[in-house]
């Protein structure tokens, strides 16, 4: 494991400024190391906890919205079969469309 590395699995485990400046003096780091691989590990962990927060929120948001659509689609899909023919195939079409919409969209 390089140093970079060792720096960003402390930071990882959530230890304090100290304990970590602690733990890579221990391991044989200069002071120079030290600030320099602190300051990219930070950065580097901050970069890794808002991607994957992003990406969690974007995929539960888009998860629960074609879960709505789909079963709105399914009620529209039953009025179809009841008569209302025109305004249940035109819903669908909405429906459906926007499903495919947000599909794509990033």
């Amino acid at each position: 494991m390089n140093k970079l590395d060792y720096s960003i699995s402390l930071r990882a485990k959530g230890l304090s400024k100290e304990a970590i400046i602690k733990e890579m003096g221990a391991n044989g780091f200069n002071e120079s190391e030290i600030k320099f691989y602190l300051k990219k590990s930070d950065d580097i962990h901050l970069k890794q906890l808002l991607n994957n927060k992003l990406s969690k929120s974007q995929t539960k948001f888009s998860r629960v919205f074609k879960t709505v659509i789909l079963i709105i689609s399914l009620l529209l899909l039953l009025v179809v079969f009841y008569g209302h023919a025109t305004i249940g195939l035109i819903g669908l079409f909405l429906f459906w469309s926007l499903v495919k919409f947000s599909s794509y969209r990033k």
